[in-house]
């Protein structure tokens, strides 16, 4: 991606939500878009989002002993992903957010 003369590097990242347990289909349909939608605006492009269910957690998070877990695969430049984490942080309906990078398969087989 190109923006004011410079080359942006897009990364490949997943990142592992985990909802309050008491959202219901629609509340956590919502709150997947948003997040979607946050990605898109800076600049990022979402892959695949992937629903792992409702689980219960080894400890208390947030006074819940459950929640239910969403992965999503995009990509973004490194320097949104500091804004996005933060953005993420700030919904009370968000537990927990974990973003990583994953290696590009050319760096796997090279």
């Amino acid at each position: 991606m190109k923006e004011g003369g410079k080359f942006l590097i897009m990364n490949n990242y997943e990142a592992v939500f985990i909802f309050g347990a008491n959202l219901d289909n629609d509340a956590q349909e919502k709150l997947v878009n948003e997040i979607k939608e946050v990605i898109t605006k800076n600049k990022g492009e979402v892959e695949d989002v992937q629903t792992w269910g409702k689980r219960k957690f080894t400890f208390l998070i947030n006074k819940q002993s459950e929640g239910i877990y969403y992965l999503v695969l995009f990509k973004l430049t490194a320097a949104a992903v500091k804004k996005i984490e933060g953005i993420f942080k700030l919904n009370d309906s968000i537990l927990r957010v974990l973003i990583i990078r994953r290696e590009s398969k050319a760096r796997k087989n090279g």
